[in-house]
């Protein structure tokens, strides 16, 4: 389960980081296991709230290993860095 987000991107032609909790009170009906899923909702809320920008980068800090998941947002969708297609063992 996820318990902390670092959010990096763009707002107004600067660079940026937004940071905060992940609880399920901040995010109902999400599974906080599913780091897309809780990036997707954070930033519809953002923009809800009316925070707007590029965003390129989520840490998520997973609350049993206490380690950090690096997402990217990559042609259209967030997934794990580690996932991404540039990978030379991967072929996607």
């Amino acid at each position: 389960m996820y318990i902390y987000y670092i959010l990096r991107g763009i707002q107004n032609g600067k660079q940026v980081e937004l940071e905060g909790d992940v609880n399920e009170e901040q995010f109902p009906d999400i599974d906080l296991d599913n780091g897309p899923t809780i990036v997707s909702f954070l930033i519809k809320k953002l923009q809800a709230e009316g925070t707007v920008g590029e965003w390129q980068q989520c840490d998520l800090t997973d609350s049993f290993f206490g380690r950090e998941d690096d997402f990217i947002y990559f042609h259209d969708r967030w997934m794990r860095r580690s996932d991404a297609p540039w990978r030379k063992d991967k072929y996607n």
